[in-house]
């Protein structure tokens, strides 16, 4: 789970990593309040899920409280990519120096941690490595003697500092350290790290944690519900795999693969998908019919269910529609491939219930798509 900006300076904070002077504002209608607690000029930066936020004019300097809240406005109602800015952070400016490059990431192909530094900051660091490599510092390091004083010592040379922050930069890295292995993160990344009249600080900072290690911990659990829209609450909480689509046809099926597969199936008939949703293999009833309950949430143009029974039983996912068309009196259209195991009970119980089943999936999909363009 990537955090944004001022997420990540929120645990920065918490450990004491430096940070110049900020505000946070979370909704358009607090802007004026809470500019009125800040000096100027100052910083305005976007909160939203993208990189290259400066280069796409998210992030821009203010000269005045007035100026401030132009931008604001402007910010709020932004949209790159199918992402919304969700909130804004301003921060006061200082006198910078130069400009460094600092992270601690894992990788998880050769099991072990880096420490990342470089000179050049304040640009992206894959442009860096690209055309002049020789200008950063990869040391790895292993999880049982973590960022050891000899390694940190490599890296504050390197980076050439000046000796009266030595002290300063060596805690630093000791505490981007502590943060990676306190928070279960696998990236704790400070572009740039500025040294200023006023000394060093954390200008920009980003993090990404581990999902799987939810269950002990508890900050990162509640980030990673905050993040999730009403939709994907109901997923996760179901046990199955969704992912929101800006198209018309809501699709439900059985297996990633099988599901992806879908998706191109129904793109080479001009059908755009609205989702991707994967019940996973031996799907219950409730599990079927909650994500049939998220589907009719979306309220899209036609369901198509997708159903290759190996471990998944046919005859209850015939159920759970069946369950679900007789709650739900207002539905799209829904057309049923089914396949597999308990087949032949499961197309009974829908043809007794009045509805049809394709064995074949094209046969489904081209009459999901005959009947969206008798309803055009």
């Amino acid at each position: 789970m990537r955090l944004l900006e001022y997420e990540s300076k929120q645990v920065f904070r918490k450990y004491g990593l430096p940070l110049v002077a900020s505000i946070l504002i979370e909704k358009p209608e607090n802007i004026d309040t809470m500019l009125a607690q800040f000096s100027f000029p100052a910083i305005v930066k976007s909160q939203i899920a993208i990189g290259g936020r400066g280069k796409a004019g998210l992030i821009k300097i203010a000269h005045s409280r007035e100026e401030a809240k132009s931008l604001c406005t402007e910010f709020f109602q932004r949209e790159i990519a199918g992402f919304r800015v969700k909130a804004i952070l301003i921060e006061s400016l200082v006198n910078i120096k130069h400009e460094y490059y600092v992270s601690v990431a894992l990788d998880t192909s050769s099991r072990q941690f880096f420490v990342i530094a470089s000179a050049e900051g304040g640009v992206e660091i894959e442009t860096v490595a690209k055309n002049t490599p020789e200008k950063i510092l990869k040391i790895p390091f292993d999880l049982n003697h973590g960022l050891t004083d000899d390694k940190v010592d490599q890296v504050v040379k390197f980076l050439n500092l000046p000796e009266s922050e030595y002290e300063t930069a060596k805690k630093f890295f000791h505490t981007l350290w502590d943060i990676a292995h306190m928070s279960e993160a696998t990236l704790v990344e400070v572009n740039p790290l500025v040294l200023a009249e006023e000394g060093l600080f954390a200008v920009d900072g980003k993090m990404i944690l581990d999902e799987d290690a939810d269950f002990r911990q508890p900050d990162t659990k509640i980030l990673q519900q905050k993040k999730l829209s009403e939709l994907e609450k109901i997923a996760k909480e179901a046990g199955f795999s969704f992912v929101e689509l800006d198209g018309e046809v809501g699709i439900l099926a059985n297996g990633a693969g099988l599901t992806l597969a879908l998706l191109d199936v129904l793109t080479d008939l001009n059908l755009k998908p609205a989702n991707f949703l994967d019940v996973g293999g031996g799907a219950s009833k409730e599990r079927v019919f909650k994500a049939l309950e998220l589907l009719f949430k979306m309220n899209p143009k036609g369901v198509l269910i997708n159903i290759y029974g190996g471990i998944t039983r046919c005859d209850v996912v015939a159920e759970a529609v069946i369950e679900a068309l007789k709650i739900f009196a207002e539905h799209p259209p829904m057309v049923i491939r089914l396949t597999g195991t308990k087949e032949k009970e499961g197309v009974e119980l829908l043809h007794n219930a009045g509805m049809d089943a394709y064995a074949d999936v094209l046969e489904a999909v081209n009459k999901l798509k005959e009947i969206l363009e008798v309803k055009k």
